[in-house]
């Protein structure tokens, strides 16, 4: 949902973002796969584009920890149990 509400993000959606704090630049480096957001910014992103925000900050969680696995055997542990319990709709 995170990626594909990103590519529909029209100019105005930018705009309102900007007006909620969060810079185009920050925007870019989210479709870039080169940061994800804070939690008030993604509250910013759920309230602009009307996404239930337990939904995207599940996503992003899931998001955060599997570039820990990457690193960490525990953050591994912890993304399977993650991914088995928590369905997205």
């Amino acid at each position: 949902m995170f990626f594909e509400v990103l590519e529909k993000m029209t100019a105005n959606d930018a705009r309102a973002m900007a007006a909620h704090g969060v810079p185009q630049p920050r925007l870019s480096e989210w479709k870039g796969r080169r940061r994800i957001p804070t939690r008030a910014q993604a509250l910013a992103l759920a309230t602009v584009m009307q996404l239930n925000f337990d939904h995207l900050e599940r996503e992003l969680t899931i998001l955060e920890t599997e570039a820990d696995a990457k690193k960490n055997d525990g953050f591994a542990a912890l993304l399977k149990t993650l991914q088995g319990q928590w369905h997205f709709s």
